[in-house]
This record gives C-alpha cells, structure tokens and sequence, in this order.
C-alpha cells in the first residue's frame, strides 16, 4: 500500500506509512518521525515532500518514503547502540539523519562519500539549516 503513504505533513505521511505495515516497529516509526522529509528534497520540490514519491532536481534525488521505510525496517537497526553504520553515497542525507536517529549518540555513523556536486551542495545546506 505505498502508493496510499502520502501525506499532507510528515506526521500525516508516517502514520500512513505505519498503518498500511510499510513502517513495523517504533524506533523506525520514531525516528521517521523526528526526521521531516520536508528538509531533504530538492529545492522547488518542498510542496511534494510529503508524497510517497521520489523527487529528483539534477543530481540531487531522494526515494519515496516507503523505499526508506522498508530499507530501515530490513536493517534491523538497534536503537542506542555503539554499533557503526557506513553510508556510501550518502546524497541528500535523510536516510543518514533517519539512522542517526534510530542508533544515537553512542553510535559511530559515516555518511561516506558523495561524488556528485550539486548533491553535496545541497547537503551542506540541508545540515547548516538544521
């Protein structure tokens, strides 16, 4: 039921995406909370953030909230751990954001690695605003 996940606002899309089984357990559903989507797409797309839909401008693109989801439920990570997460290809960082928040500050965590121009740009926005 991805397609149903949209949202009006991040909440709105989280319990979307909790209800239809997409997000299963509540540190995903906990972080995804924390981290609004809407800090993360590409510049001009921020009327679509909350959509389950993968926006892309350029170089800079972010997958649709269910591909997230699905990806942080299979990591199976552990909440508040001291284990270390590498994330090659880190692009726009909402997934890095999202896994910062489901491990915590005893985590090691690298966003590793990004070789496109326009998405580390955008990134360095993204982070200097938040």
């Amino acid at each position: 039921m991805a397609w149903r996940s949209s949202g009006t606002n991040n909440a709105e899309m989280v319990d979307k995406l909790t209800r239809f089984g997409v997000i299963t357990s509540d540190h995903v559903e906990r972080a995804f909370r924390r981290v609004d989507r809407k800090f993360f797409v590409p510049r001009g797309s921020e009327s679509f953030a909350h959509s389950d839909q993968p926006l892309k401008e350029g170089n800079v693109h972010i997958s649709a909230p269910h591909i997230y989801a699905a990806a942080m439920e299979a990591l199976d990570l552990v909440p508040d751990s001291s284990l270390s997460f590498l994330n090659i290809g880190s692009g726009t960082g909402y997934i890095s954001c999202i896994v910062a928040e489901i491990m915590g500050p005893k985590s090691l965590h690298y966003g590793a690695y990004e070789a496109l121009g326009d998405s580390v740009s955008s990134s360095r926005i993204v982070f200097a605003e938040c």
